[in-house]
């Protein structure tokens, strides 16, 4: 402590340029976690505002060929339509969430995708 005193210039040259380098390194990581947090802000947004809880009753029994059997009456929660496939929970299901094809979808309740 006393040579790098020395070297600096005193304690108080000493004192005061660890006060700025503290400073310093304080404002580099407020405004690291600041850009972080807004990016993860963005992304959340994003996400939450294409994700939809329209529920529709299952009209007719179908099977989509990928694992997911769906009876009438059954309820399907739409989690996100990305064009080519649809994100959805059977209401009450196991397995959930599935992925399936908006045709499937269409075929067996109300749904009509909002990508068309």
């Amino acid at each position: 402590m006393t040579t790098a005193a020395k070297q600096v210039g005193g304690p108080k040259a000493l004192l005061v340029g660890v006060g700025v380098l503290g400073y310093l390194a304080g404002r580099g990581l407020e405004a690291g976690a600041t850009a972080v947090h807004k990016k993860r802000w963005r992304a959340f947004k994003n996400e939450s505002e294409s994700t939809s809880d329209d529920v529709f009753v299952v009209t007719a029994d179908g099977d989509d060929g990928n694992g997911l059997t769906v009876l009438a009456g059954n309820e399907v929660r739409v989690l996100k339509d990305v064009g080519e496939a649809v994100l959805v929970e059977i209401i009450g299901g196991q397995n959930n969430p599935y992925m399936v094809s908006p045709t499937f979808l269409a075929s067996v309740c109300g749904w009509k995708s909002k990508e068309t």
